[in-house]
């Protein structure tokens, strides 16, 4: 499908690159879902108008534009009032979207999971309730209830109440998956290595990242798309003095994030909350990483990430000729500059993890007994052994635990004690 993409400012904004950049985006949207952009647009506007977005002489020239280039569809990067959608449409003769429904498409196109692709639908739905409004005479039709009076309730609340059954349906599936949900987060707890979220704007390399920590071992899949991945995948990790790490690959974050889809996924972005570490995975290449790191930062705030000790970490350094003179040269967070692609810093990545993640845990000290190597093998697989003593009768551990580890193990060990 051909599109033609649109965004507008006002003239009493001081221009500058967000709108450019956020049109490019948007192109890379409309790849990624499937079309073929044709022509992009950019409008400066004295003032916004309620009817149309922009004024009547651009409705012309978007008109003649779909006509000269045999467009089929108009994508304005702004989000559209359901009347200015309904008048645009009527002008130009083809579909026009925004902004927030094009993700949301993409999204549906791309869900891989159950709750991925409820959560999609139920998006898509949110979207479509506060857009449904009159068409002229045809939304004046009404339906007849039998036993009821009157003549019965218009097409328009007939539609409402449709779509609002079909949420309530998808929001009972996915208050079912997040029951599922705490349970595993329990089976996972019952084990409590520690867990790192990786998040970051889309198309940042999160998933090139898990995939470098994981050895390639997994496949997980990444592509030079935005949102190429949208499920969360949890991988082990092994971390540099033993010990490992439950590490998690969010889905990427964009700027104008629809909040039918912040609402829709806070499910699966609340796994955050349950992280020792975030690792802030930004595009170094990109001339636009300050806006995209405020965009993750703002979304990370509204979850509530404050308490959680965060990592900044610059990917695709092996494409930057120059990191000192990079669009972050003027910000301090100290950061960590790697290639997931090459490995080249990874391993001053995972030794600041580790320093990171130890300020949680603790030194402990147990004596287990001789012969329970059930034991002594989760004691090694989940805690960062020190120093092991083997004696005929016992092994003396010292390492580093988070607390709910060493409670769940010195438990067993009293147990194993008392039994014999």
């Amino acid at each position: 499908m051909k599109v033609i993409l649109v965004t507008a400012e006002l003239k009493k904004k001081r221009p500058g690159r967000y709108g450019a950049a956020s049109l490019e985006e948007l192109w890379r949207l409309a790849e990624t879902a499937g079309m073929e952009p044709v022509k992009k647009i950019s409008v400066r506007l004295q003032a916004w108008n309620p009817a149309t977005l922009v004024g009547s002489g651009k409705v012309q020239e978007f008109k003649e534009l779909v006509k000269e280039t045999g467009a089929e569809a108009v994508i304005f990067d702004e989000e559209l009032y359901p009347a200015q959608l309904r008048n645009l449409e009527r002008a130009l003769g083809v579909p026009v979207a925004d902004r927030p429904r094009l993700i949301i498409q993409i999204f549906a196109l791309r869900a891989r999971t159950r709750e991925g692709k409820l959560q999609a639908r139920l998006a898509g739905f949110s979207y479509a309730l506060s857009r449904v409004a009159g068409k002229g005479g045809g939304m004046d039709q009404q339906h007849g209830m039998i036993g009821g009076r009157g003549s019965g309730e218009k097409q328009i609340e007939y539609e409402r109440r449709t779509i609002r059954v079909k949420i309530a349906e998808l929001q009972k599936e996915i208050e079912g998956i997040k029951r599922e949900r705490h349970t595993q987060r329990g089976k996972r707890d019952a084990v409590p290595m520690p867990q790192v979220s990786i998040v970051g704007y889309t198309n940042a390399g999160k998933s090139t990242l898990l995939n470098y920590l994981t050895g390639n071992l997994h496949g997980i899949y990444a592509d030079d798309k935005l949102f190429a991945t949208l499920d969360p995948t949890t991988k082990r990790v092994r971390l540099p003095s033993g010990g490992w790490a439950l590490f998690t690959d969010t889905v990427g974050f964009i700027q104008k994030l629809p909040h039918d889809l912040i609402a829709a996924f806070r499910a699966t972005l609340e796994e955050i909350l349950y992280s020792d570490l975030i690792l802030h995975v930004h595009d170094l290449s990109s001339p636009e990483a300050k806006q995209q790191h405020a965009a993750v930062k703002a979304t990370l705030e509204e979850l509530g990430t404050k308490d959680i000790p965060v990592i900044n970490v610059f990917n695709k350094a092996d494409v930057v000729k120059d990191p000192s003179v990079s669009a972050w040269a003027p910000v301090r967070l100290r950061p960590i500059l790697v290639s997931a692609r090459t490995g080249s810093g990874i391993k001053e990545l995972m030794a600041a993890s580790e320093k990171a993640l130890a300020r949680r845990w603790g030194e402990y000290e147990l004596s287990v007994p001789a012969g329970s190597k059930g034991l002594i093998k989760e004691i090694y697989s989940a805690c960062l052994v020190k120093e092991a003593v083997y004696g005929s009768k016992e092994v003396n551990f010292k390492f580093k635990a988070t607390p709910e580890n060493y409670a769940r193990i010195n438990k067993k060990v009293q147990e194993e004690k008392s039994s014999r």
